[in-house]
């Protein structure tokens, strides 16, 4: 596991699929390819329907069009099966996928090189693979600009803070709430 508790969610997002996701859940061989989409029952809340659950290859997201009516990216997907928080989701991405979560925190640019030839063992078969890289995230050294716009008359139970674990103290702090109720 990292060093630290930073994750870098888009790194980890764009290092697996939902392709892999189903299949370590061994759920894969129970959706149906179609062109760029995989269908099948939601494994999200057991549903038998064969077309209430998609996922866009490409996009790499999902929806439940049934009980759940929910959707999202490889680690929503991964959070709601475990009942976890994205964060936790995305540790156990990392550790699942045999990620290298020290990559993500790279802070020198690292040039594109040539793959080298992978020695073989003595026997003769290729050595176990080794624990992916994930693509560091090109950022300013910049400190984030603050939002040009504020999310006003946003109630502090409402589902989306809630599901971020977010405290009313940071909600408060970042001003998401105008009035907040006792």
């Amino acid at each position: 596991m990292p060093k630290s508790s930073f994750v870098d969610f888009r790194a980890v997002k764009a290092a697996i699929t939902m392709e892999k996701v189903l299949e370590h859940y061994g759920l894969l061989d129970r959706f149906k390819k179609s062109g760029d989409s995989l269908n099948g029952p939601c494994p999200i809340h057991k549903g038998s329907n064969p077309t209430q659950f998609r996922v866009s290859i490409s996009k790499n997201i999902w929806n439940c069009f049934s009980e759940c009516k929910h959707g999202g990216n490889v680690l929503d997907f991964i959070a709601r099966m475990e009942n976890a928080s994205i964060h936790a989701a995305a540790l156990k991405a990392i550790e699942w996928f045999s990620l290298d979560p020290e990559a993500m925190s790279a802070e020198k640019p690292q040039e594109d090189k040539e793959p080298d030839q992978a020695p073989k063992d003595g026997d003769g078969a290729p050595p176990k693979p080794a624990p992916q890289k994930l693509a560091p995230v090109q950022e300013k050294n910049t400190p984030n600009q603050p939002l040009k716009f504020r999310l006003e008359k946003l109630e502090r139970e409402h589902a989306y803070l809630m599901e971020r674990g977010l405290t009313l103290e940071t909600i408060i702090s970042f001003g998401w709430v105008t009035a907040v109720r006792a």
